[in-house]
């Protein structure tokens, strides 16, 4: 197709032709597409409000005339210059539109395009501008501009040769989008003044050349300094509510207190601004009074949010309640930022996230009232005691804290000059108003992740929403305690009252342990635990009190990874009733790896009823054992004996066994679903029957999945001869077992499994030869047949060498 429309000479006439009603056009991948009319008459379209042209590669125009003595085509654009247009006055874009312009003229002398609504503009890598302001005039129903990847673009709107000086209003222009436009400089350049009464959402992404939004001739916005902002005076934004600058070229957001009203301004986004110093000048602060979320990531050099700009203590802003409604606040990536400035009469009342992560200089998130003239940019406030949250402030909505790689952080609540003991309660110190602020009362997370300096967080907290908490590489702190010492307090200090809804607890630190192995914690300290993750503390050799566990009524998951723990709890010293206390109740999941020193004989020693081969972990559903070079058949043998509800078991890199489970033990399982084993290098077998009189087959009613993998010593799955059964089973996955022969030496049963994978996941390849011995025996021939061939090239090689 080369047209849409095309009139032969007998027709021709020279009235307009009128498409009265239409008011969509889509034109999409037509190769040879040259015109959408090829013709004589003039367009009218009085009622299009949309045109999409699509991967058109010859469009030229979307209309042009036919010369009828040659049957030429000519653009009537082209008869006045040699510059190419889309729109000309025969009456659309393109992700690959070759023309340097859209449209000639106004388009209200050439097109009637008074209902276009959207101007969506996608990879047109030759336009170096969209419009000019004449040819917005007509444009009064346009409501979304969207620009995206045209590298040669510098400006949307240029400004004419005839500029005038009055204003340019956009009626009803509610969105500008902007991205990955790598010459853009401006949104428009030129003299008059703009003014934008219903924008209410501006992203502006991935434009390394954007210094500004719209800039006078003059420069005026420059004057008193050498750096430009990109908002200035005259543009006029009164309803923005949502801004979006990322990976732009600004030194300055706002110019001075008449440039712009951020009354209406909801959510703030700036991300990869590397010549931002400073977010907000002060003068704007009174009027942030709709602002609920505030992002800044990844600005190198920003080292104040909130700039003083050298105004004194009596500036108005300070008579203001500043970010009333702020509900979201997070400061990432920021490697200079020091000071915040946020003063500690700041109040938070409607904050429900906070996030401080990767700000390394960072030491204080409220700073103390300063005297006399405000420091400068360069000099931000230094205070003494390095806090984040001050006496002052007050979250009574915070539903998540997150502070995380703050590597100057030392303190996160401070009470200046009050110190309480144990002889002297709180209250009597701290009047009850102040000592109410920290009680967090709808914190549901709180993370504190590799905080190097961090030694306290005001102990005297309670949380009596909080679900799940994690501190992470705090090796300066004692994480929990029921005194405070002098010196050394604790981060938190815990009684009943202060985790009382806690359900998931992680801690990973060398000195986690203080405070839980040194029994201080009370009984009822975490009454509705659930998960309880505890993670690298390795260097000395310790064991959880039994005590501390016996506190954990709800506990369904425990986790221990990276430890010197030679026993999980120690019996030694019980009496006989605790010995038969469910200390283990509810516990269904149980993960242990890189334990070196725990051998599982000691492994819940004394919690296992011997007569009735029953567990305090009778409930347990998941086993997950890792890296413990003490584990044996002997050693795991009695507590598998005992595990009659587990579902799920994983067994990975534990080189001190040649088989798994023994026979007895395998008919226990009945409940089993999902088997893996992986990287363990003695294992011979799965299930050693040896020694054993054993009677019947071994039946696993439930087992649905099998996970065999990197296991070079495996041979069969049972080396034994006896009868093996799996009515249920679906999977099995078999992968860089070299020496595994056969599945088993006895009769084999596996009535729902057709076929099996042997690349090790399930998108891999799948192999069936009628059943589970022939098909791991054509394998294990495969695999011979291919590594001879590999040897065979070897010594080829070696020989030609």
């Amino acid at each position: 197709m080369e047209q849409v429309i095309r009139e032969d000479e007998k027709e021709a006439t020279t009235h307009e032709l009128k498409f009265p009603l239409l008011f969509f056009v889509k034109m999409v991948s037509c190769s040879n597409l040259t015109n959408f009319y090829l013709g004589s008459r003039a367009l009218e379209f009085p009622k299009l409000s949309n045109i999409t042209i699509d991967g058109c590669p010859n469009m030229t125009a979307l209309s042009s005339s036919i010369s009828r003595k040659s049957e030429k085509v000519i653009s009537e654009q082209d008869v006045e210059d040699n510059t190419a247009a889309l729109f000309c006055d025969k009456g659309g874009f393109n992700d690959r539109f070759q023309k340097l312009e859209i449209w000639k003229r106004n388009p209200q002398e050439i097109l009637e395009l008074k209902n276009l609504g959207r101007v969506e503009i996608n990879k047109c890598s030759s336009l170096k501008y969209i419009f000019t302001p004449s040819m917005l005039l007509s444009l009064k129903q346009l409501q979304l501009i969207m620009v995206k990847e045209c590298s040669i673009m510098e400006q949307v709107i240029r400004e004419e040769e005839e500029a005038t000086t009055h204003e340019f209003t956009f009626p009803k222009l509610s969105y500008v989008t902007i991205k990955a436009c790598s010459n853009l400089t401006k949104f428009y350049s030129g003299s008059r003044a703009l003014e934008f009464p219903k924008l209410i959402h501006i992203i502006i992404a991935e434009c390394p050349k954007m210094t500004t939004f719209s800039s006078s001739n003059s420069s005026e916005q420059d004057a008193e300094d050498n750096t430009t902002t990109l908002f200035y005076h005259k543009v006029a934004i009164p309803n923005l509510k949502h801004l979006t600058l990322s990976s732009i070229n600004i030194h300055k957001i706002w110019h001075h207190p008449s440039s712009l009203s951020l009354t209406h301004l909801w959510s703030l986004r700036v991300e990869g601004c590397h010549n931002l110093k400073y977010l907000f000048p002060s003068f704007l602060v009174k009027d942030l009074v709709e602002l609920k979320v505030l992002e800044i990531k990844d600005c190198n050099v920003m080292e104040q949010v909130l700039f003083t700009d050298g105004l004194g203590a009596e500036d108005q802003w300070r008579n203001h309640t500043i970010f009333s409604k702020l509900e979201r606040l997070s400061l990432e990536d920021l490697p200079k930022l020091k000071d915040t400035c946020f003063e500690n009469e700041s109040e938070f009342p409607c904050l429900r996230g906070l996030t401080l992560k990767n700000c390394p200089l960072l030491k204080t998130f409220i700073s103390k009232s300063v005297s006399g003239d405000e420091p400068q940019i360069h000099q931000p406030t230094q205070t003494n005691n390095s806090v984040v949250l001050n006496q002052k402030v007050v979250f009574p909505h915070l539903e998540n804290l997150h502070i995380q790689n703050c590597d100057s952080l030392e303190e996160i609540i401070e009470l200046q000059g009050l110190i309480a003991n144990e002889s002297q309660s709180i209250q009597s110190i701290v009047p009850e108003t102040v000592t109410t602020k920290f009680v967090f009362p709808h914190v549901k997370h709180l993370v504190l992740g590799k905080l190097p300096r961090l030694k306290s967080f005001f102990s005297r907290t309670q949380w009596p929403s909080l679900k799940q908490m994690e501190v992470i590489e705090c090796p300066k702190a004692q994480i929990f305690g029921e005194v405070e010492i002098p010196n050394q307090q604790p981060l938190f200090c815990v009684n009943e009252d202060t985790f009382p809804v806690l359900q998931e607890l992680t801690l990973k630190t060398t000195d986690m342990m203080k405070g839980i192995c040194d029994g201080q914690l009370s009984l009822q300290c975490f009454p509705n635990l659930k998960l309880l993750n505890l993670q690298f503390f390795p260097e000395a050799s310790t064991t959880l009190p039994y005590s501390f566990i016996r506190s954990l009524p709800k506990l369904q998951k425990l986790v221990i990874n990276n430890a010197s723990i030679s026993e999980i709890v120690r019996p030694k010293g019980l009496s006989h009733k605790e010995r038969h206390t469910s200390a283990f109740s509810q516990l269904k999941e149980l993960s242990l790896s890189e334990l070196p020193e725990l051998t599982l004989k000691t492994l819940f020693e004394g919690l296992i009823n011997e007569e009735r081969h029953t567990s305090a972990c009778y409930q347990l559903e998941a086993l997950r054992l890792s890296q413990l070079p003490e584990l044996t058949l002997k050693t795991l043998e009695p507590f598998l004996l005992s595990f009659k509800n587990l579902l799920s078991m994983e067994v990975s890199r534990c080189h001190g066994s040649i088989s798994l489970m023994a026979c007895s033990t395998a008919k226990s399982l009945m409940l089993l679903e999902r088997l893996s084993i992986a990287d363990c290098e003695l294992i011979e077998e799965i299930i050693s029957c040896e020694g054993e009189d054993l009677q019947g087959s071994i039946v696993f009613p439930k087992l649905k999945e099998l996970r065999l993998s990197h296991l070079p010593s495996i041979a069969s799955f049972s080396l034994a001869h006896h009868s093996l059964e799996f009515p249920v089973l679906q999977m099995v996955i078999v992968t860089e077992c070299p020496k595994m022969k056969n599945f088993c030496q006895g009769e084999l049963s596996t009535p729902r499994l057709e076929q099996m994978h042997l690349t090790g996941d399930e998108d891999g390849e799948l192999q069936w030869e009628g059943n589970l011995n022939t098909t791991i025996k054509h394998m294990f021939d495969q695999m011979n047949v291919q590594n001879s061939q590999a040897v065979e090239v070897t010594d080829q090689l070696h020989q030609i060498e």
